[in-house]
């Protein structure tokens, strides 16, 4: 808990400072038809925002495990803002991540420890981002990495174009006008159309993020762009997909009730980028160079698998709990699902210790995590979350399905329900909570989205399995064959 660091000036936001921004921070934003530009005035938006809250007033309870001093002028920012220098760093960092991740039960996947990681990390190899002349989008950078620490910005990213034929370069999908694209230039901006897709978070930034997310050919200067830019900027217009936030009490969606951090597909409509916001502009090669060449693969992945390892702890004890309150727990069957999930747990865990006893200083000067471990977790991670969420639906079975909502409960019924709905684990509201919860988790619009956003968001597990095996290293694996090839002496 905080004790002597609440004496020090902070840069960190409480929660009632995020919340005053959003106040205050107009932006279109698009959900079911209606334009909103404050997310607290929306009910099915409202409930998230206070969750953010949550997660900003965190880092002051817990202020000696999560803030350290700026190097710059010494207030206390959010370690995930921090260039890591050493192994500490990297393990005080994964403390902080895990604490955010548990507020959520790793429910939320966006929060902002996921951009401050990001940005610390391309800040951190500026030498990258300054190649071939572009030493002013390279100090740029910089200087808003500092801006995001120091003002603790809630950033969102968009870093795909819209998906409307694969088969084809994405500069050549509709015309080349669908992928956001620069259209025009002066002395003190340039100006963008098109759209990206998917900005998490969008309704709770403070501010958008456009960085490289996929391939691009040489010939395509005019997609290779990346910025910032607050979210009120005038022509960026945010469309949200259905809300899946429920409007009923924590009892009966005690996850969608509050943790929606919803999805948006960003509109540039002209937008104009001020020069002092160009992080990369027109340099194709650049484009790919930034993600492979500044380490942001090992540095997101640690985000990432905190996370992950702090949502299977979530699943297994959902799983552990769920089988001791009907009794199942004596069947060996079960028994044999839920060590699978501790399998997948506890691998997890064991990826991000050798992650951080096998991490080294880079050519740059930063803190690299071993990133052997997490390319293996990278490939199986999509395929495990999902598997998760059938070993809970075989845990559970019927049961999922007996669960009166709170209004059955404080009904005429209730003395029906506090007999008929008991386990032997548990009473009849214990039970039904326990159960409501693990359903939230795996079995509504919420848990359908978590499913979904587990396959994806760090890419897809065939691809990502498939380019673990093209760079790891297999000189060792090579030599135990070459020994049995050679003639005996």
């Amino acid at each position: 808990m905080a004790t002597a660091q609440q004496q020090t000036p902070t840069a960190a936001r409480t929660g009632q400072q995020f919340l005053d921004g959003l106040r205050g921070d107009a932006r279109e934003i698009w959900l079911n038809g209606e334009k909103i530009t404050h997310p607290l005035e929306h009910p099915q938006l409202a409930e998230a925002a206070r969750t953010m809250a949550r997660v900003y007033d965190l880092q002051h309870q817990h202020a000696d495990e999560m803030l350290a001093p700026s190097p710059d002028d010494g207030r206390l920012v959010n370690v995930t803002h921090l260039i890591p220098r050493s192994r500490e760093h990297l393990e005080r960092r994964r403390r902080a991540i895990e604490l955010t991740a548990a507020l959520t039960a790793g429910m939320m996947g966006r929060t902002p420890d996921y951009l401050n990681v990001t940005f610390a990390c391309f800040a951190g190899r500026a030498d990258v981002w300054a190649r071939r002349g572009n030493e002013q989008g390279a100090a740029n950078l910089v200087a808003y990495q500092k801006l995001m620490r120091d003002r603790d910005l809630s950033t969102t990213h968009s870093i795909m174009n819209p998906q409307v034929d694969r088969s084809k370069p994405e500069a050549e999908q509709a015309a080349g006008e669908v992928a956001l694209h620069k259209v025009g230039e002066t002395e003190n901006h340039i100006t963008v159309r098109g759209a990206r897709m998917l900005a998490t978070l969008a309704p709770y930034a403070d501010e958008l993020t456009i960085y490289p997310g996929s391939d691009i050919r040489p010939q395509d200067g005019d997609y290779a762009l990346a910025f910032a830019l607050p979210m009120g900027t005038p022509g960026l217009r945010f469309i949200c997909r259905d809300s899946y936030s429920k409007q009923r009490s924590t009892f009966d969606y005690p996850l969608s009730s509050r943790f929606d951090e919803m999805d948006a597909v960003v509109i540039f409509d002209n937008v104009e980028v001020p020069k002092d916001r160009l992080f990369l502009c027109g340099d194709t090669e650049a484009y790919s160079e930034v993600i492979t060449d500044t380490g942001w693969r090992g540095h997101i992945m640690h985000q990432a698998f905190t996370r992950a390892y702090v949502k299977l702890s979530f699943a297994l004890g959902l799983g552990h709990m769920l089988a001791n309150t009907t009794g199942v727990v004596r069947f060996d069957h079960i028994q044999e699902k839920l060590g699978q999930i501790w399998n997948m747990t506890e691998l997890t865990r064991s990826g991000l210790i050798s992650a951080e006893a096998g991490s080294h200083l880079d050519e740059g000067g930063v803190w690299y995590p071993d990133d052997r471990p997490f390319l293996a977790l990278r490939g199986e991670m999509p395929k495990w979350l999902p598997y998760v969420n059938e070993l809970l639906q075989l845990i559970g079975g019927g049961g999922f399905m007996a669960t009166p909502s709170r209004a059955d409960m404080d009904g005429p019924l209730a003395d029906e329900i506090a007999k008929y709905y008991q386990a032997a684990g548990a009473d009849a509201e214990r039970r039904i909570r326990l159960f409501r919860l693990a359903w939230d988790y795996i079995g509504s619009d919420l848990g359908g989205r978590g499913e979904l956003y587990e396959r994806f968001y760090l890419s897809d597990s065939y691809r990502m399995t498939a380019l673990a095996y093209k760079i790891a290293d297999k000189s060792f694996p090579e030599s135990l064959v070459e020994q049995f090839l050679e003639e005996p002496s």
